[in-house]
């Protein structure tokens, strides 16, 4: 799974990758916040604010998602007080500039990884 810290992305160690700065185009950012229209009532519709303080959260997961051209990051958003899974495409990597492409609350596994991770943390 991506949470190993001898992954690359691009060619960068994960744990060297800098995530400053997040930006959501207003298309991406209607996508997130209108997951229970494409869903249904059992998922929950996402603020950029929250996905981008997911991402930023200094005790991410991250790794590359797919094909490798996006960044999978699982964190935690105080403000919504979930734990959000969101895919990033890079921006400027070299400066840890994003773009974001989704979000959406993380899994059952993806849960229990990041509370392993914080040591319980619930």
């Amino acid at each position: 799974m991506y949470y190993d810290e001898w992954v690359e992305y691009q060619g960068v160690p994960i744990s060297g990758l800098r995530i400053e700065a997040l930006e959501w185009s207003e298309e991406r950012a209607e996508h997130i916040r209108t997951r229970t229209k494409r869903y249904g009532p059992g998922e929950v519709d996402i603020e950029p604010e929250w996905a981008t303080e997911a991402a930023m959260d200094p005790d991410r997961l991250a790794g590359p998602a797919g094909t490798g051209q996006s960044l999978q990051v699982v964190g935690w958003s105080e403000s919504c007080r979930r734990i959000l899974k969101v895919w990033l495409l890079p921006k400027d990597l070299e400066a840890g500039e994003w773009y974001g492409a989704s979000a959406c609350e993380a899994n059952s596994t993806n849960q229990r990884h990041y509370r392993e991770m914080k040591g319980g943390m619930s």
